[in-house]
């Protein structure tokens, strides 16, 4: 597979309470363990901040939040000591007891219904973002500017993505077989084809001194890119 191909997801464009919306989110939080993810980033906080998170976290086109609830909570089961969290969509759908569960554990959540990009550059510095299976649906200069925003606010960046490969064609196809809704079903393979592969993100990442970028597979069909700054 060639060049980034930009299609409409169905997810983006259905109200939140729309049944093949809420069928899909289902259907990403069955897929989330089963594509890795959930161990993948488990092990980024663990390594990038072991013991202790980040004081303050944006999760950006979180959805309903249900990657980054579980993986905190997984990864810091001794609570979060006070550390914000901010999950930004233009949609957000995080649910109240999820919300509720992370403030128990002392994590301090915030929801903002806004867009990505206009978010970041009025936001103030915070410690770390992510993103997961989001950055596919910009064409390249919108991800140019969104990480430039990024690098100006943050000391560190990752992000999760569909890998741009036959065999990652081929799993969305085999979604059928898993039982996955339509809606999913295209999405995803609307995903694999605005999918990354190689160093694509990297040469995306503003061209300053003072960051440390990598770029690799995890597991056969995610692309995972991470942007440091060194200390």
């Amino acid at each position: 597979m060639k060049s980034r191909v930009l299609s409409p997801e169905l997810l983006d464009s259905l109200p939140p309470d729309d049944p093949g919306a809420q069928a899909s989110r289902r259907d990403l939080r069955r897929l989330h363990p089963l594509l890795g993810q959930i161990g993948l980033w488990t092990s980024w906080f663990s390594e990038k901040y072991p013991g202790r998170p980040p004081s303050s976290l944006a999760d950006l086109g979180t959805g309903d939040g249900s990657l980054l609830g579980t993986v905190l909570l997984r990864a810091y089961p001794n609570g979060g000591n006070g550390t914000r969290i901010f999950f930004v969509d233009r949609q957000p759908v995080v649910p109240e007891t999820t919300l509720t569960h992370l403030r128990r554990c002392h994590w301090l959540p915030t929801v903002v219904t806004d867009d990505v990009l206009n978010w970041v550059k009025k936001a103030p510095p915070f410690s770390a973002a992510l993103t997961n299976l989001f950055l596919h649906h910009l064409d390249e200069p919108g991800i140019r500017r969104l990480f430039s925003a990024l690098a100006e606010k943050t000391e560190s960046f990752a992000g999760a993505e569909p890998r741009r490969t036959v065999l990652a064609r081929w799993g969305a196809r085999a979604l059928l077989l898993l039982g996955c809704h339509s809606v999913t079903r295209h999405d995803a393979r609307v995903s694999v084809k605005a999918g990354f592969k190689g160093k694509e993100l990297s040469a995306l990442w503003p061209s300053v001194p003072g960051w440390i970028l990598k770029e690799n597979t995890a597991g056969p069909f995610t692309h995972f890119f991470s942007a440091t700054k060194s200390s």
